[in-house]
């Protein structure tokens, strides 16, 4: 019985390790990594989720103060509100790229 139990703590100790594998495989690939500090971005609530849309050299809406493993922390135009959105309350994060004149 002890040899079937270390048999399955070794197992799941290579899954563990294979798993924590994976998710090193691509550094600087997450769900923020389009963001980054001080870039502007828009802010809607869609079905009680929030879309953020990045918008490239347009500084218009919230500024981007803190971006963590699991949350992001924005800044109102007027400086004055500061909102800290978990991951999962996110929807999406979208990218719109202008094309160059």
């Amino acid at each position: 019985m002890k040899t079937l139990r270390f048999a399955v703590m070794i197992v799941l100790l290579f899954v563990a390790i294979g798993a924590s594998n994976n998710i090193q495989d691509k550094p600087g690939k997450d769900f923020f990594s389009v963001l980054s500090e001080g870039q502007f971005v828009t802010v809607k609530e869609v079905a009680g989720k929030y879309e953020i849309k990045v918008v490239d050299d347009i500084p218009l809406g919230s500024k981007v103060v803190e971006i963590g493993s699991d949350y992001v922390v924005l800044e109102d135009a007027a400086g004055v509100i500061e909102t800290r959105i978990h991951v999962t309350s996110i929807k999406c994060v979208t990218r719109l790229k202008l094309p160059k004149e």
